[in-house]
């Protein structure tokens, strides 16, 4: 215990222990410890003991606490007062009140206890106190009684925990006792113990000597009589009463004035005669001893302190004080006080004689310790009497306790004292082994199998005996048993082996062989079925193989029909379109031959004739001027080494091959006519015949489908076959008629007849009511009903103009949002407006109406059951003169084929330009800074402006070209399916200037449109995107210049290529002549702007002025463009630009998120043959990949990052870039353009889905399993009957069956199938709340909690308002969610039941594209990634209905279900989580994402990842690994979790989404505005401590140790702060000059310590930051981290600590250390493993792991 409390500090608190030199009982010896000892493991173990044995906690602690003042006691000291009485010294007072604070007492009844004794006389109780030498005494029987008592105790709790309750009489006991003893100096203590041995020994000779001479005489065997050692007369000499020594000494005792003298007077007067007693022969010690002859030897017992001793001093006081105690442990021992009695009490149980104990007890007066010792020696003796006892005899070999050291006489001395030699004589004289015949007959029997045997038993074994020659001397034959010495028992044992050893080797000879065959016609038999299996499998296989080829081979011979087919269609289409090309030409023709006269007719074909040569002439001349300038620049490249000043050579030479290249395209198209003209036609061959009647057989097929469809066509046209009626008929709600007239109606549900529902004629058709009961469509979800009646009142207000002005368009904008954003809706919608506009009788409300069906129309798509109708009405409306041009214009727009409806409600613009049905007037620029305004109809898409716009500029293909969305802040792709109103849409909401109608000046002669959009912050701007051949030389003039204008563009504005200031001048020139011609003298204006030729990045590097720049412009204009035309210039100017490396790529500027060896800001190239890595300034190629190398490509959802993931060739190859950028998704997109194998690139965190192709028959399957899975929740007691509805009120409460019905009626209910107790119903959605749970919970609160948690479910579906775990401020019903899944994770009964829930409100939904089926889905998902079923049986019906679900991936359902199942897997895989999900879990894992989160690094930067909602932190160490480059086998890294100023590591284990939410609600809690910052940083250090070779470790360690420099953990001086100031203004300023100055202030603060920031002068830091010269920025971040790690701690993690007990801890520097904060560092070190100093000083402390004992870690 005290060592445990000097290494524990707990345990020393506890129990107020002090060092084990304090204390007097335990440092007499002066040796505290002995070696091979752990006192400590002995501690612990003994408390391990005390739990076995079942005893507790607070009564261990009890049993320590009473050891503890035990040791306290024993340093009582006293003070005399008069020599009369005693009182307490000072330090005696401190140790009362620790006893008192041990016992549960209080001081002053302690004190009382140790000075003072009681005397009762007459009922009157008097205090009288101790004197000196009596407090003395009492102090020792204080301890003794405590330690006694519970020493009892403990027998008897042992007791109590091993004895069972099966027989009490019978048990197992081990008995230990001290040897017999003999010392220089004799006590009562060797008296008592002697004593024990006398009786022992006495018991052990009649039960080894006597009870075996006994048998020999029962067996009438020949033996001498055995003599042994009889110690009854020492016994006597003891205990035999009147006159004994034990007697006598208790005499003495009661005797008043007895004395240890007088009493050994007595005892020679009285004993001197025994023969066992001794008088000293000295006379000298005559009065001081006496002795005792025992069986081991004689004994001298010195008389000190006997009578003392013996006394058994009673602490009546102690007890009752104890009784008293606040401890129970203290109060529970005092059962013991009678201590003989408790003793007695124990053996109760064993049928011993007890009345002679008793009797002996019923003495007058209370029991002395001889007294006492004796009876329990007595009782002990029955025990023994009653059992059969084994001995075990230990010798100890020496008195110095080493091995392999005898001490003789010690040893042979311990053989005479434990009898041994008695033992070993009788074993030599008589016969030790007895076996009885029978027994011996069994057993040896085999050892005379040849031989004949008596039939009586005893002549048997005689014969056995002799016919094995044993001398008849060495046995003898009882009346039953065979008494042999050993010299024959072990010959006959060995003979038997032997024989035996023989016998067992032939049977396990035989058993294995037997084993051998039947273990070998076992694997013959499974070698036949694997054989049999095995050749089944490879037929299986050969089988599918073939099968799979042939399906290959018929889907290709399939697709050769299909092309043929194609083929031949095509040519067909092709000469019906020349037939008709011809018709109408001819018809053309002949108007105007009727219409001109012949002169105009030819002068008009001349003029057709010149337009046309000249048009072929341009091209002709275009291609060959590309081709000419292509080869010259090929000729000025050379060797292939691109030299841009040579590139630029030719152009001073005038074109003169170009009539020589119109002649050589003659003379070749003339050539190729001739050889087509000279080709015949080859003979059909079979193969051609064939493939004639193929085609003819699918023609004819075709056009059977064909006219099957037309007649199909011709009724779907027919308006009389869709009727509205017929569709209200079906699709309508009842509404009741409006009996007062009033329009209101209740929201209660009340059943009505047909007879008051309005008809389904009425219901379409114009009404006055400007309310509705509800929805005019069947709708599931309740707020779609609530909003189609808010519709409904701002439809009818709008029709009847009652909207102010500025009210108009946000109601239409919201009408239209609504049916958008909810596509339950759009049919809801449509069909009010089709309602209020029939049969209106103000014509000006019913034009409004069309109105808004036209804008509706433009932003959605009726549904499919109501897209006939709606044709059907528009075509009805025909007819009406006022309505036609409305019902065409929408009749046109949804006959559009659309991929999907609008995302934004119409603009302003938009419902302007409908109102009237024109089309919406849009600007769109060309890079050549012209423009063109074109009508954009609200329904078209990008690609159908694209192609309008080429058809206004006549370019003949669109293949390449987009239209990008400009704006200030990013550039953004249109894709071909966008829509341009949605854009503009956009617009209006972010208050852009484009969306409202400017000027325009357009440059067509007709003049044009006077106004459009897009004139302001943004525009639509038309450009090549996708260089598909960039070498290629495009025949289109158009396309050509326009080229042209995007090359200059390039080169001028965005500066993508890496010309010079040469090559800018000379490229310059071209386009000057481009635009002026010839250089003309005098025209210096044209040259007075040079940022419109050269690139600004060209005009920084050389700073001019203007006019310099302008002259020279001017000279390349008249030396470089001089007698070039238009055409030859473009030519020359594009030709150059395409060879640079770069052109046809497409540029995006990034930032990469990451340590690499590159810039951080760079630009990502995308091409043909793959993407680059450019730098900004120099527009070099850092690196190169091709579209083979790329994995896939991953998009962000919420940050603006891009994910490039490679495939990894070599460990040392980078996994993936991740890249920050706003055009994230035209990265993605361009990639996906150039590489089909990437177009279906990801966005983070999206689950993926499969899709299956599954016949009905597997359909069947899953559906089967559904079942199979609810009867197995049924056959397994699960489930709640449901509750039985037949029964009606008056038949359950008015009467009541008889008995023996209701067990009828139970019977019958037990017999019914599982079809008819648990109906569809029951596992089908419900809108109603559940009246009992489904699944069977035990306890009302339990079942009341899981019927809330399914109201709950209902209210998230938005169908119930209340009765669940709703909360005020709550609109998400995110506090809802967490609260239901915290009550699945505390309860196993309610996950079971809340899944079950949720399984039956995703089964069978009436409208499974609903919001209610959403939103339950969206549960079931929140549910699935944070907890799973605990039943196996529930967790298979949910597995069954997810797959089932699953089977449609193209619904949201089937998306939700096959995520619900791979967060089913996540969680089973990494086992239920701790919380529920935070608020930022909630929002991704319902739009099926996975967790999106910032990780931070210590330079300030962060990463946006996605990890699953199972995701531990060792997992997510490894994404943020993968995703910044770090190679995997870097290890130390980890994740910290930082709050403000708390920082914690992250535990491998640790789920990630459980910080998240905990640090979340800690923050609403406090009502905390910071967030959790997770953050990635080096944890561990160990040597090496970094790999120098990987960058992104150098920069993670490097920044880490910036954050340690700044945070104070590295102390530094002054010159110290100045050089690494330098050093790290060497890597961000590079060399030192005169601009640096200005940041050297943030660099400092960024740096160094807060302490050091004020004295540090930026002067000393430029002193040396000069001294440093043109070192590398690389040599310089390794100089700074060198320096940092020459520290003695680095490495080391620092802890702020506040040392409290360092004064007693560290007696080396104790007054050195105060109690203020101190740092500890724990770390790998090269002097010690921890070291505790102070901030920014030496350290003070320093040790090695190996000398910590144990570390605790306090709450």
């Amino acid at each position: 215990l005290v060592a445990a409390g000097e290494a524990l500090p707990e345990v020393r608190s506890q129990f107020l222990l002090e060092p084990a030199k304090t204390y007097t009982y335990i440092n007499q010896s002066g040796c505290y410890k002995l070696d091979d000892v752990d006192d400590v493991r002995m501690f612990e173990q003994t408390k391990l003991a005390f739990t076995v044995l079942n005893i507790s906690e607070e009564m261990s602690n009890g049993i320590f606490a009473v050891l503890s003042a035990v040791l306290y006691v024993g340093n009582l000291e006293f003070k005399d007062v008069d020599g009369e009485s005693c009182e307490l010294t000072k330090k005696d007072k401190e140790i009362v009140t620790r006893i008192a604070k041990l016992l549960g007492l209080s001081p002053e009844d302690v004190a009382k206890m140790v000075t003072t004794r009681q005397l009762t006389v007459r009922g009157q109780v008097t205090d009288i106190p101790h004197k000196l030498h009596e407090a003395r005494d009492n102090r020792h029987a204080c301890a003794k009684a405590l330690y006694s008592r519970t020493f009892a105790w403990l027998v008897h709790q042992i007791n109590l925990s091993t004895r069972t309750d099966i027989s009490k009489s019978r048990f197992i006991g081990v008995l230990d006792i001290f040897g017999f003893e003999n010392f220089k100096i004799n006590s009562f203590e060797q008296l008592c113990i002697n004593f024990t041995n006398e009786k022992l020994h006495k018991f052990f000779n009649h039960y080894v000597f006597a009870l075996e001479q006994q048998i020999y005489r029962e067996e009438e065997i020949n033996f001498s009589h055995i003599q042994f050692t009889d110690n009854t007369d020492c016994l006597e000499l003891i205990e035999k009463a009147p006159t004994c020594v034990l007697r006598m000494l208790d005499d003495e005792c009661r005797f008043p004035k007895g004395t240890d003298e007088s009493y050994v007077e007595k005892q020679h007067s009285d004993l001197s005669g025994h023969k066992n007693y001794i008088v000293p022969e000295d006379k000298r010690r005559l009065k001081m001893e006496f002795g005792i002859l025992h069986y081991a030897g004689g004994v001298m017992y010195n008389i000190h302190q006997f009578l003392e001793k013996n006394k058994d001093v009673q602490q009546d006081m102690l007890f009752d004080f104890m009784r008293r105690s606040k401890v129970p442990f203290v109060k529970d021992i005092t059962r013991f006080q009678d201590l003989l009695s408790a003793t007695l009490e124990m053996t109760k149980t064993i049928a011993i004689n007890k009345d002679k104990i008793e009797t002996s007890t019923q003495r007058r007066g209370k029991p002395t310790v001889g007294d006492t010792f004796k009876q329990q020696l007595m009782a002990l003796v029955e025990v023994l009497d009653t059992t059969t006892p084994w001995y075990v005899r230990c010798l100890k070999p020496n008195s110095v306790k080493k091995p392999k050291v005898y001490e003789d006489e010690l040893i042979i001395t311990q053989l005479r004292y434990s009898g041994m030699l008695d033992i070993i004589r009788i074993r030599r004289e008589g016969f030790p082994v007895h076996v009885p015949a029978a027994s011996f007959l069994d057993k040896y029997r085999c050892l005379a199998v040849n031989d004949k045997l008596p039939d009586d038993e005893k002549k048997a074994v005689a014969h056995i005996l002799k016919s094995l020659k044993v001398p008849e001397t060495e046995w003898q034959i009882g009346k039953t048993m065979v008494f042999l010495r050993n010299s024959v028992f072990d010959p006959l044992e060995e003979r038997r082996l032997v024989l035996l050893t023989n016998k067992i080797v032939i049977i396990q000879k035989v058993w294995r062989g037997y084993v051998q065959r039947k273990r070998f016609m076992a694997m013959k038999a499974s070698a036949v079925k694997i054989q049999s299996w095995y050749r089944g499998r490879r037929q299986r296989l050969w089988y599918i193989k073939r099968r799979r080829a042939t399906i290959v081979i018929q889907s290709h011979l399939r697709g050769m029909f299909a092309r043929e087919l194609y083929a031949v269609l095509k040519e067909q289409k092709r000469k019906e379109e020349e037939e008709r090309l011809r018709k109408i030409k001819e018809a053309e023709e002949k108007r105007r031959l009727e219409l001109l006269a012949m002169a105009e007719r030819e002068r008009e074909e001349e003029r057709q004739k010149a337009v046309q040569a000249s048009l072929e002439s341009a091209q002709r001349e275009l291609y060959s001027l590309a081709r000419m300038a292509e080869s010259k620049v090929d000729k000025a490249l050379g060797s292939g080494d691109v030299d841009l000043d040579k590139m630029f050579t030719f152009l001073v030479e005038a074109p003169k091959e170009v009539a020589k290249e119109k002649d050589f395209l003659t003379d070749l198209n003339k050539e190729l006519d001739g050889m087509f003209q000279a080709s015949q036609p080859k003979p059909e061959g079979g193969r051609t015949v064939r493939r004639k009647r193929r085609i003819e057989k699918k023609l004819l097929i075709l056009q059977e489908e064909e006219e099957a469809a037309k007649k199909q066509t011709d009724m779907v046209d027919d308006p009389t076959q869709y009727d509205m009626l017929t569709f209200a008929e079906k699709w309508f709600n009842n509404h009741p008629k409006d009996i007062t007239g009033l329009g209101t109606f209740t929201m209660r549900r009340k059943k009505f007849s047909k007879q008051e529902a309005v008809s389904k004629s009425e219901m379409i058709r114009f009404t006055k009511s400007p309310s509705m009961p509800t929805s005019l469509i069947h709708l599931h979800d309740p707020e779609n009903v609530n909003l189609a009646c808010t519709i409904w009142k701002d439809l009818c207000k709008y029709m009847r103009g009652d909207l102010k002005p500025e009210q108009v368009n946000i109601t239409l904008q919201n009408i239209i949002a609504y049916a958008i954003d909810r596509p339950e809706l759009r049919d809801e919608v449509f069909c009010q407006i089709m309602r209020q506009v029939t049969e209106n009788p103000r014509e000006e409300d019913a034009d409004r109406g069309w109105h808004l069906l036209c804008l509706s129309c433009a932003a959605m798509s009726p549904g499919r059951s109501l897209n006939k109708f709606l044709q059907a009405f528009l075509k009805n409306n025909f007819d009406n003169e006022r309505r036609r041009r409305f019902a065409k214009w929408c009749l046109n727009t949804i006959c559009l084929t659309r991929v999907a409806p609008r995302k934004h409600s119409p603009s302003a613009m938009e419902i302007s330009a409908v109102r009237n049905l024109n089309p919406l007037i849009c600007r769109f620029y060309f890079l050549d800074g012209k423009a063109k305004a074109v009508g954009v109809d609200p329904s078209a898409t990008a690609s159908d402006v694209l192609r309008a716009l080429a058809e206004k500029i006549e370019l003949q293909s669109v293949d390449g070209w987009a239209l990008y969305e400009v704006n200030p802040e990013h550039e953004h792709y249109i894709k071909g399916h966008e829509y341009i109103a949605d854009i503009i849409a956009q617009w209006e909401r972010d208050k852009r200037t484009s969306a409202a109608m400017s000027r325009y000046q357009t440059v067509s002669k007709k003049g044009g449109h006077k106004e459009a959009l897009g004139g302001g912050d943004s525009k639509f701007v038309f450009r090549k995107r996708i260089f598909r051949n960039p070498r290629e030389i495009p025949q289109d003039p158009v396309e050509y210049h326009m080229m042209y204008a995007q090359a200059v563009h390039s080169v001028v504005q965005l500066d993508e290529f890496p010309v010079n200031e040469k090559v800018a001048l000379q490229l310059a020139s071209l386009q000057l002549q481009v635009l002026f011609g010839d250089f003309e003298p005098g025209k210096d204006s044209r040259y007075l702007d040079p940022t419109a030729y050269i690139p600004e990045r060209i005009l920084e590097d050389k700073p001019r002025s203007n006019e310099m720049w302008g002259a020279a412009l001017a000279e390349a204009h008249r030396e470089f463009g001089k007698g070039k035309s238009d055409i030859q210039a473009k030519v020359w100017y594009l030709t150059s630009v395409k060879h640079y490396p770069l052109y046809g790529s497409t540029f995006f500027p990034v930032s990469y998120k990451g340590f690499w060896s590159y810039p951080n800001s760079l630009i990502l190239a995308i091409d043909l043959s793959g993407f680059k890595f450019v730098n900004i300034r120099s527009k070099s190629i850092m690196a190169d990949f091709p579209y083979t190398r790329l994995e896939s490509v991953s998009v962000d959802q919420e940050d603006p990052v891009v994910v490039l993931n490679m495939k990894v060739r070599n460990p040392e190859e980078q996994k993936c870039y991740m890249f920050e950028t706003i055009q994230k998704e035209d990265v993605a997109n361009l990639i996906a353009s150039y590489s089909p194998s990437h177009s279906n690139w990801s966005r983070v965190g999206e689950a993926k889905t499969k899709t299956f192709h599954l016949t009905d028959e597997e359909k069947m399957k899953l559906y089967d399993e559904v079942l199979s899975a609810r009867r197995a929740l049924a056959e397994n007691n699960l489930l709640q009957r449901p509750v039985d509805s037949s029964t009606g009120f008056l038949t359950t409460t008015l009467r009541k069956p008889s008995k023996e019905k209701l067990m009828r009626l139970q019977k019958q209910k037990e017999n019914l199938p599982f079809e008819k107790v648990f109906k569809q119903s029951f596992w089908s959605y419900s809108k109603n709340r559940l009246a009992q749970p489904i699944s069977i919970i035990i306890g009302e609160e339990l079942e009341d909690t899981a019927c809330k948690m399914f109201h709950s479910l209902l209210i998230y579906a938005g169908i119930e308002k209340t009765g669940g775990f709703e909360m005020d401020n709550d609109d998400q019903h995110t506090g809802m969610a967490q609260m239901v899944i915290s009550k699945c994770l505390e309860k196993e009964a309610l996950c079971n039941e809340f899944y079950l829930q949720l399984t039956k409100q995703t089964t069978d939904q009436p409208d499974p594209n609903s919001r209610i089926n959403s939103m339950n889905w969206r549960f079931m998902a929140m549910t699935c990634s944070i907890v799973v079923p605990r039943s196996k049986e529930i967790l298979s019906y949910l597995m069954a209905h997810l797959r089932k679900c699953g089977i449609d991936a193209n619904t949201e359902e089937g998306k939700y279900a096959q995520f619900c199942m791979q967060c089913v897997q996540r969680t089973s895989q990494n086992r239920n989580r701790k919380y529920p999900p935070s608020s930022q879990e909630i929002l991704c894992v319902v739009n099926r994402r996975k967790i999106h989160a910032r990780f931070y690094f210590m330079d300030g930067q962060f990463r946006a990842l996605e990890f699953d909602s199972a995701a531990t932190v060792d997992e997510v160490v490894t994404i943020v690994k993968d995703r910044i480059g770090l190679k995997k086998n870097a290890s130390g890294f980890s994740l910290f979790e930082v709050f403000g100023q708390l920082e914690r590591n992250m535990l491998p284990s640790e789920k990630v989404a459980d910080a998240i939410f905990k640090w979340e609600k800690y923050a609403k809690s406090t009502s905390s505005t910071r967030s959790l910052r997770l953050t990635f940083k080096k944890r561990l250090f160990l040597k090496p401590y970094i790999n120098v070779q990987d960058k992104v470790e150098f920069n993670l360690v490097f920044n880490q140790a910036i954050d340690d420099l700044a945070n104070d953990r590295f102390p530094i001086s002054y010159d110290e702060g100045v050089y690494l100031c330098a050093l790290r203004s060497q890597v961000l300023l590079g060399p030192y000059t005169d601009r640096s100055r200005s940041d050297y202030s943030s660099i400092i603060d960024a740096l160094l310590p807060r302490h050091m920031r004020q004295p540090m002068q930026p002067d000393d830091v430029a002193r040396k930051h000069r001294e440093l010269g043109d070192m590398g920025s690389e040599e310089a971040s390794q100089t700074f981290f060198d320096f940092i790690r020459q520290w003695h701690m680095y490495g080391s993690t620092i802890f702020e600590v506040l040392v409290r007990q360092a004064r007693d801890s560290y007696h080396s520097c104790r007054e050195e250390i105060p109690d203020w904060p101190l740092w500890v560092g724990v770390g790998n070190a090269a002097s010690a493993n921890w070291v505790m100093f102070w901030p920014a000083q030496d350290s003070l402390v320093m040790s090695g792991f190996m000398t910590i004992v144990t570390s605790t870690r306090w709450q």
